[in-house]
């Protein structure tokens, strides 16, 4: 949906195109704004899209919202010309987005590169997601009923048209039955009536009580972003042969510009026979306007210069025109004839976390650096130092007394290079710095291939490799402790300081765990709640409890199940959560006798007594969470790292990482703190 412009204004859109090429961006502003209820106010920039902007948006309040290849939904201030807000609302790709009138709701389409594709909505004000639907076939258009009662989804195969619940995502019977695939459709004012366009070359009208259809035409086939414009008398878009507009009316092709061979148009007003093409790859931007004669009019033409990247997406209100480009930057055309860069500041990516005594240790790139576990003993102005590295990835000990030793002990270690020996490191927090003491190289494993994974207990360190080899080392002395050799082997860690436990694949009828005795070499397969399944996670808490994670096929359907696994007696193994597809990644967490995870990656839930709840979200999606002693501590998409109290998940803390600093915010508790970053 397109926010109308007043009157009289919309003659912005010549004005701003005549400077386009020698205005100068936007500078950044910082502001504080409130950011809703999940997360502190904003107290710098929010970041910009890592990618394409693939659909722009106005809402009520002249706010633009932007969306698309990264999956985060941008809020973003004109009076400012700055983000306000970045949230993540999809791990896939959004291809379109589409504003419900009257409300602060938004329908996406979402695909991935795995064949999924899906549609969901968002209530934008409360970060609250209100349904995702999945389709066997690509969803290639959607929008909403002119009066926001239902969406309308097109573009598949199987079916045409779909009608949608707006906030439960229920298929509605509504919908007439139209063959083959649909690219456009629009409902008069009423909603009684409904105008469809089939790539094949047939504009049709509908009755939607009837299920009818009224009268159809043929039109020029593969007409692509397709727009209503002249109070709905007239149909746009760009076909092979250029640039079309019909008459919505009878079908007639009006207008043809074979000059105009790509681009996307958007309507200045729904009621005027303006719009404005925005030509995708050679960023050209075209203002038209239909005479009453029927005659398309150039009213301006611009070349956008090569600072600006070639544009994905536009949208126009009363006040602006907004430009989404293939590098993830937003432009806007003001009507006051100024042209602005909208001002972001991206965070450093963080790759990983690890947790040991009261250290918490920070993978970013090719660097390492501590920070305190507990973020109440950040102080302002301090400087963290990030050290390069060669190692891929950290593991951190499990400890039995989380906080309980100022001396942290973290393996780095490298996935795909097994010639490089993995090293313990010691780092030990005095309340001011952290001193490292000296490194333990394991130059006695003999891994030949890469590595899967690692746990550590105490002074032995455990490495299980790509096809199942299993070294357990001492950490002391670097020795060779125990071998053993798992097929289909998957991970591995400790139950405690003389048995491991295994998860594996199902083959030769292998049951998804696997204990051995270390000390003996003595194996004790566990299945449990007498199925079979792939043990693809193993975890043990600082309590001693320990987890499972099974992909089961089950009566042919394929599930994650999360469990507490009970040694004794494999069949009382408890299931604590289920996830309806396969998810291999996913982060467990045991805090304070409360078990926390990322399962389904679109959120952290706790198990407690009570039962399951869901952890407060940060901007991002959970990426994984760890045991930091008094607090359940995640990494989010975005490179945040979230501290939630373990009782009722609140969230209590966020850490941002730049390039050259970093930023503590805390949720209702205290200041704001800073501090500088150097990398060497």
């Amino acid at each position: 949906m397109v926010r109308k412009p007043m009157k009289g204004h919309t003659g912005f859109i010549i004005c701003g195109l005549s400077i386009l090429l020698v205005a100068a961006p936007g500078q950044a502003v910082q502001c504080q704004t409130a950011s809703g209820n999940s997360w502190p106010l904003a107290v710098v920039l929010p970041g910009g899209h890592r990618g394409a902007v693939n659909a722009l948006v106005y809402d009520a309040q002249g706010r633009i919202l932007s969306a698309g290849a990264d999956g985060f939904l941008g809020i973003w201030e004109l009076s400012h010309n700055t983000a306000l807000e970045r949230f993540q609302v999809s791990s896939a790709t959004i291809h379109a987005m589409v504003l419900r009138p009257l409300k602060t709701q938004i329908g996406l389409i979402e695909s991935d590169t795995l064949g999924q594709y899906r549609i969901s909505a968002w209530d934008y004000e409360t970060k609250q997601k209100l349904f995702t639907r999945s389709f066997e076939d690509p969803i290639s258009y959607i929008t909403y009923s002119a009066g926001g009662n239902f969406l309308i989804l097109g573009g598949t195969r199987r079916n045409g048209v779909i009608f949608v619940h707006p906030e439960t995502g229920e298929l509605l019977r509504s919908a007439p039955d139209i063959p083959g695939t649909v690219s456009f459709a629009a409902t008069g004012r009423s909603e009684r009536t409904m105008i469809s366009y089939a790539p094949t070359g047939v504009l049709s009208y509908w009755d939607l009580e009837s299920g009818k259809e009224l009268r159809h035409f043929i039109v020029p086939p593969e007409i692509r972003s397709p727009i209503l414009f002249g109070t709905n008398r007239f149909l746009g878009g760009i076909d092979q042969g250029g640039l079309v507009i019909l008459d919505a009316v009878s079908g007639t092709e009006i207008v043809r510009d074979r000059s105009i061979s790509q681009g996307t148009l958007v309507p200045i007003d729904p009621d005027l026979s303006e719009f404005v093409c925005a030509s995708v790859g050679v960023s050209t931007l075209y203002h038209f306007s239909l005479s009453a004669s029927g005659k398309l009019e150039t009213k301006n033409r611009r070349t956008v210069s090569q600072r600006i990247a070639p544009i994905t997406s536009a949208a126009i209100t009363q006040d602006a025109m907004a430009l989404g480009t293939t590098n993830g930057s937003l432009w806007i055309f003001h009507q006051d004839g100024k042209t602005d860069l909208m001002a972001v500041k991206h965070q450093s990516g963080i790759a990983e976390l690890a947790a040991s005594g009261t250290v918490l240790a920070i993978r970013s790139g090719a660097s390492t650096g501590f920070i305190p576990l507990d973020y109440t003993q950040l102080t302002d102005n301090t400087l963290i130092r990030f050290t390069s590295t060669v190692y891929s990835h950290i593991t951190a000990e499990v400890s039995e007394s989380p906080e309980g030793s100022a001396s942290a002990t973290f393996l780095l270690w490298q996935e795909n290079n097994p010639s490089l020996y993995p090293v313990i490191k010691q780092v030990h927090f005095n309340g001011r710095a952290f001193i490292s003491t000296s490194d333990t190289i394991l130059d006695k494993l003999s891994a030949r291939v890469p590595l899967r994974s690692t746990a550590i207990l105490g002074d032995q360190a455990i490495f299980l490799d790509a096809v199942g080899n299993i070294t357990v080392l001492s950490t002391i002395s670097g020795e060779e402790v125990f071998s053993f050799s798992a097929i289909g082997a998957l991970d591995a860690t400790f139950l405690d300081e003389g048995n491991i436990l295994i998860g594996r694949s199902a083959i030769s009828g292998n049951t998804p765990f696997l204990i051995v005795n270390i000390l003996t070499g003595e194996t004790v397969p566990l299945g449990y709640l007498s199925t079979r399944g792939i043990g693809i996670r193993v975890y043990r808490g600082s309590s001693g409890s320990v987890y499972g994670a099974v992909i089961d096929q089950e009566s042919g359907t394929m599930k994650t199940v999360l469990l507490r696994i009970n040694t004794t007696h494999p069949a009382l193994s408890e299931r604590l959560d289920e996830y309806p597809r396969e998810d291999t990644s996913f982060g467990i967490a045991e805090t304070g006798g409360f078990l926390g995870s990322t399962l389904g990656g679109e959120g952290a839930n706790r198990y407690t007594p009570a039962g399951m709840a869901p952890f407060e979200r940060s901007p991002g999606f959970p990426v994984d969470i760890i045991d930091g002693g008094r607090f359940f501590i995640i990494l989010d998409g975005e490179g945040n790292i979230a501290w939630h109290d373990p009782l009722s998940g609140k969230l209590l803390a966020l850490f941002h990482l730049y390039e050259d600093e970093w930023i503590l915010e805390t949720v209702n508790t205290g200041p704001v703190l800073r501090g500088r970053v150097s990398k060497s």
